[in-house]
């Protein structure tokens, strides 16, 4: 049973096979913005903001790999970028940053998926890098014996591989107004160099090798200082995964949702 009864709420929660029940309640919104007692609480919410915010720009950050997700990442992030944020002990309560700069070890091999990690998926060696001068990532799949190599555990005749490289940019409230937030431009993240998506590739037999090569607009000055270098508070983030399909309608291949996995494979 979901809905709403009296004062309490039930709901069904992604990555969660049970009903999850809260009671409404709390103090008003006009309470909590004008009261001197939730002075405290009002810090702590401009904080959040900020945290859901980072979290935002993370997930943008490989969102053509969004179908994979198979529990509730934004709110996995949301705790991370918390706790990013509870390491700034300089700025005051209320305005602490989300300096993923300084954490970027933080969000190395961030799984898209609970049920499945990418090793157990696709069972080679995987080589990458990404080299922040030049804003270029490349990413090497061996040859790939499907057979033996591809674990399939929904068994189905298709799969393919993605990649990402985008930016992220330190979040931290400015001083004029505390809803508003400085940060990069999410929308850098839809450059389409730094996207690569494989052909559909059968399930069965031996694929050849891939080598991806992504790069990233390095010489856009809303990222750059005067000298063509890339902003401290510009972290750039590798992602991949592998998502797997099925013949649809119209005789097409199209990919069945959850069915797949992948990770951020590296920050710098």
């Amino acid at each position: 049973m979901t809905g709403s009864m009296a004062n309490i709420s039930m709901y069904k929660l992604q990555g969660h096979d049970k009903i999850i029940i809260r009671v409404k309640g709390g103090p008003k919104k006009y309470q909590i913005k004008t009261k001197p007692q939730f002075e405290k609480l009002r810090r702590n919410n401009s904080e959040w903001r900020t945290c859901t915010k980072m979290a935002s720009q993370i997930r943008w950050a490989y969102y053509t790999m969004h179908s994979l997700e198979d529990y509730p990442t934004s709110g996995a992030l949301n705790a991370l970028c918390k706790h990013i944020q509870k390491q700034d002990l300089t700025s005051e309560h209320g305005k602490r940053v989300v300096y993923l700069s300084k954490n970027k070890e933080c969000l190395h091999g961030f799984s898209f998926s609970q049920k499945q990690v990418l090793e157990s998926v696709l069972r080679v060696p995987i080589e990458y890098t990404l080299d922040r001068a030049t804003g270029i990532a490349t990413v090497l799949i061996p040859t790939l014996n499907t057979d033996i190599y591809l674990y399939n555990f929904r068994k189905l005749p298709y799969f393919r591989i993605k990649a990402q490289l985008a930016s992220v940019c330190d979040l931290f409230v400015t001083e004029n107004a505390e809803q508003n937030h400085d940060h990069i431009d999410y929308r850098l993240c839809w450059h389409e160099e730094g996207i690569f998506e494989s052909e559909w590739l059968p399930t069965t037999g031996t694929i050849p090798k891939m080598d991806i090569k992504l790069t990233y607009m390095v010489d856009d000055t809303r990222v750059t200082d005067e000298n063509g270098v890339l902003l401290e508070k510009v972290s750039l983030i590798l992602s991949m995964g592998i998502e797997f399909g099925k013949i649809g309608y119209g005789n097409a291949i199209e990919p069945v949702k959850y069915a797949g996995t992948g990770k951020i494979l590296k920050v710098v």
